[in-house]
């Protein structure tokens, strides 16, 4: 624990709350500077633009609008541990993946900056969206590189509907607690706290099946899926894609021991091994792993892969 963790454990809890945001995002900055990147706040767009280096050398673009998005941005990609970012640099280049609860949107825009990746980002908030948006166009008009995209204003879930998705925290860019539909299929454990609803949007449900058939959009080569606990009913609306095994991956957050175990044997029924898990949070009774699947020819090809440094 550091000696500002300390201090800030006996201040009251309304100053914690109002201290520790300030603190986080002026040592994001000190990161950011350390690493070689840099920031300017832009009143236009309404946040920080952030030139954040990458392996390739190559600085990306990322809009960040809250602390939190500009936090999150400083430091993805930094932990070498983090089997995601190995996965975002081993796929093929210039291949059409599936971003599902893209947030705002950071392993998909990465995915473009280093592999000219064709990203379908599929999110169904509207802050996050924005952040999408604002950040490919950023890019086209600062850096003069178009990002290969479709952007998805939508849950992904196991079939085309229409329901309500209710904001667990102020709306504001960054924020991910969100729910579509009911609370039941989601994992509340773990500080997930979804019985008090701030402000709600109906919004629209798709599935990666009827994206892919329906649609017509490019077949996903690799999927990611980051949705909290809604996981299984989006691999429910994806048995069409995976028996097509025309998915050469799937990177897939799965929380508790019951959808581990389910989406697992579904999986392994059609042909996909386990490659590698992520353990979050080692040691917390519910566990939430990023379980990594893939076709067997290219277990080997993931097994010699060594994250960038």
């Amino acid at each position: 624990m550091t000696i500002a963790s300390k201090i800030a454990k006996i201040l009251p809890k309304k100053t914690q709350n109002f201290i520790k945001p300030k603190y986080d995002f002026l040592r994001a900055k000190y990161f950011l500077k350390q690493r070689g990147g840099s920031y300017k706040y832009n009143k236009t767009y309404g946040g920080w633009l952030l030139n954040i280096p990458m392996p390739n050398n190559l600085d990306m673009l990322i809009l960040a609008r809250t602390y939190r998005e500009f936090n999150r941005a400083v430091r993805f990609g930094t932990n070498k541990k983090d089997l995601l970012w190995k996965w975002i640099n081993w796929i093929d280049n210039k291949s059409v993946v599936y971003d599902i609860g893209s947030a705002n949107g950071l392993e998909g825009l990465s995915l473009a900056h280093l592999k000219s990746a064709h990203v379908h980002f599929i999110e169904p908030y509207t802050p996050s969206i924005e952040t999408i948006l604002k950040t490919i166009y950023l890019t086209k008009l600062i850096k003069n590189k178009a990002i290969k995209s479709e952007v998805i204003h939508a849950a992904c879930t196991n079939k085309e509907d229409y329901k309500r998705l209710s904001m667990h925290a102020q709306p504001t860019p960054g924020e991910t607690r969100n729910t579509y539909g009911d609370r039941k299929d989601y994992e509340e454990g773990g500080g997930r706290d979804r019985k008090k609803v701030i402000i709600s949007q109906w919004i629209k449900g798709i599935s990666i099946d009827s994206l892919n058939y329906n649609y017509k959009l490019k077949s996903p080569e690799y999927v990611k899926i980051d949705v909290d606990g809604h996981e299984t009913l989006v691999i429910n609306g994806a048995l069409k894609t995976i028996k097509s095994k025309t998915v050469k991956s799937w990177a897939i957050e799965i929380t508790g021991e019951e959808r581990i175990k389910s989406i697992t044997n579904i999986m392994k029924k059609n042909g996909y091994v386990v490659a590698d898990d992520f353990d979050h949070y080692p040691g917390y009774k519910i566990r939430t792993i990023d379980r990594f699947f893939m076709k067997k020819e290219y277990l080997e090809s993931w097994k010699n892969f060594k994250s960038p440094k």
